[in-house]
């Protein structure tokens, strides 16, 4: 067997350890500190000083470096992770993969990679998800819209006829299996309607078969949001009506009691609110028949203007009132009268 030349063993030694300066014990270690930052390995910088004991001549350089290294490790891993983010905005998800797992192993600090890395493999996971959900339910909802085509076909006994029944049912059968995947995972992640929406079709691409207890689950959990959602704004409304009503008691405004009113008859279906509505409606009529009687008496005082303003403020409580509409007409014909006798 031939011995292997030596100046080749001596040029191959020398071009392994140029590569892996820092990792060559023959080196100092201030040079094998520089070898790694040059490569950007900055834990295994910041490792080589914290392993260079006191006794050596170079420790309180290398100590000096220290922070130098700390902050240049920050800087390298955020620059990764800003990256990393802008490959992932371009649904380049490889790639934002790599430069995060690639400087993970560089940095002194990898937690923060490790998090991001997490949450852009669920980013990914979650919009690939939406994606073929999206399309299994497309696809779905046009094979279920043209059942009828099986049936039309059976009769034909043509190659293309088959193939086209049997092709129908196969995708029938991937479109049910990718639909019970998909919504199970929604219903994993409480997602419900759209686990619902899922295994809903999926259930109508195979009637026949066992309702997935994720079904049962997500309909249970969405009647009952329903239930509380509705019953949220029924306190609402109600909680609205009663503040409503409660400043016009404060205030005695006209307008404040125009409010409660058309509140509550916007919201006449609401049976616990007939209470405030006959007291509402109370006050209305007294209002209404009070502002008449003052208005008359304004008029026979003269103050035709007073009269007229008044009736005509409280013209929202009763609209169609004949006697105020009696009294609005006399009023106005006076005051047109009265402006021409000016002119």
């Amino acid at each position: 067997m031939p011995l292997p030349d030596r100046r080749a063993t001596a040029l191959g030694i020398a071009l392994l350890l140029s590569g892996c300066a820092s990792f060559n014990p023959f080196l100092a270690p201030e040079q094998r500190v520089s070898a790694a930052l040059k490569d950007h390995q900055y834990r295994q910088a910041l490792a080589i000083i914290d392993d260079t004991g006191e006794q050596h001549p170079q420790y309180a350089l290398l100590q000096e470096q220290r922070k130098g290294v700390l902050q240049a490790s920050r800087e390298y891993r955020l620059q990764a992770q800003a990256r990393a983010e802008e490959l992932a905005d371009r649904e380049q998800w490889r790639q934002a993969c790599d430069t995060l797992t690639d400087s993970r192993d560089r940095v002194v600090e990898p937690a923060p990679l490790e998090e991001l890395l997490a949450t852009l493999r669920n980013r990914h996971d979650r919009q690939l998800r939406d994606l073929l959900n999206r399309a299994y339910l497309a696809e779905a909802r046009a094979l279920l819209e043209t059942d009828s085509v099986d049936d039309d076909l059976a009769p034909y006994t043509d190659r293309r006829a088959r193939d086209a029944r049997s092709w129908r049912a196969q995708r029938r059968e991937l479109l049910y299996n990718g639909l019970l995947e998909q919504g199970q995972a929604y219903a994993d992640q409480g997602q419900w309607q759209r686990a619902l929406t899922s295994l809903e079709t999926a259930q109508r691409l195979r009637p026949d078969s066992d309702m997935p207890d994720a079904l049962r689950k997500a309909r249970r959990t969405l009647h009952i949001a329903r239930d509380q959602a509705r019953d949220a704004r029924d306190q609402a409304r109600r909680r609205e009506a009663e503040e409503r009503v409660a400043r016009y008691r404060q205030s005695g405004k006209l307008d404040d009691l125009l409010a409660a009113r058309t509140f509550l008859l916007q919201h006449q279906n609401d049976g616990e609110l007939t209470p405030l509505r006959r007291q509402v409606d109370v006050w209305a009529r007294q209002r209404f028949q009070r502002a008449l009687a003052r208005g008359e008496a304004l008029y026979a005082k003269g103050d035709y203007q007073g009269a007229y303003r008044l009736w005509q403020s409280v013209a929202p409580l009763d609209p169609e009132n004949p006697e105020l509409s009696q009294k609005l007409e006399r009023g106005g014909k006076v005051l047109e009268n009265l402006r021409s006798l000016e002119d």
